[in-house]
């Protein structure tokens, strides 16, 4: 599964699923001084990491942003998108 980072012309912030996620999304998680993400779903407390680092001159859009769309689109199956909150963890440096 490919999960792509993207900021909009309105700044807001989006991530993209080539595939389906395990489970709706409830919040995302922003962790500021690894600078990444963790998908926290309906069913699970502990979440999912991302598994790589945000570039660094994406972290000013994001904290920017209240929150995500979520946008799946995939083979056989028509595109899911949705909105749900950003919650930034850590100082701000």
């Amino acid at each position: 599964m490919n999960i792509e980072l993207g900021i909009l012309n309105d700044g807001g912030v989006v991530l993209v699923s080539d595939n389906p996620l395990p489970e709706v999304v409830r919040r995302v998680e922003y962790y500021r001084d690894q600078r990444i993400f963790m998908l926290v779903y309906n069913n699970d407390d502990e979440g999912q990491l991302m598994d790589y680092e945000i570039p660094e001159d994406m972290s000013h859009p994001i904290e920017k942003s209240p929150n995500v769309i979520i946008y799946t689109m995939f083979k056989n199956h028509d595109p899911i998108g949705y909105r749900v909150p950003l919650i930034k963890v850590g100082e701000l440096f």
